[in-house]
């Protein structure tokens, strides 16, 4: 699960089953408990491809799926540039399902750039500063 924390409302992008793509929706009350990760008020939940946030795993995948997961990381990229650009400030948690209220087990600031890395990948319970 990938979720965005901002101190500005940000636009949601909805999910299309027909050209499944990169989302952004408000949380599920079943996610609500995320929102402790965050000093945000505002928080959405951020969706590859595959609709959840298992679309942004790089790792062991063959050469399409890895193109999809490129492509999920450039949209969220250009996404947190676009909120920048508004005056945003912005922070990722990533988790699995269901650990949504677990503590961090690592702090990271990145620069947003650092996302289109090749060897880029989120951590499980890793909360980042975007800078």
């Amino acid at each position: 699960m990938i979720y965005i924390g901002s101190d500005k409302p940000l636009p949601l992008i909805d999910w299309n089953e027909d050209k499944p793509a990169f989302c952004i929706s408000d949380l599920s009350k079943y996610e609500k408990g995320v929102k402790s990760q965050f000093k945000s008020p505002y928080v959405y939940n951020a969706g590859s491809h595959r609709g959840c946030g298992c679309g942004f795993f790089r790792e062991h995948n063959e050469e399409e799926k890895l193109a999809q997961a490129n492509a999920n990381y450039l949209q969220l990229n250009t996404y947190l540039q676009k909120a920048r650009e508004m005056g945003a400030n912005n922070q990722i948690f990533s988790c699995w399902d269901g650990d949504q209220e677990a503590r961090p087990e690592f702090r990271e600031k990145i620069e947003l750039n650092r996302l289109t890395e090749a060897n880029f990948e989120f951590k499980e319970k890793t909360l980042y500063e975007i800078l």
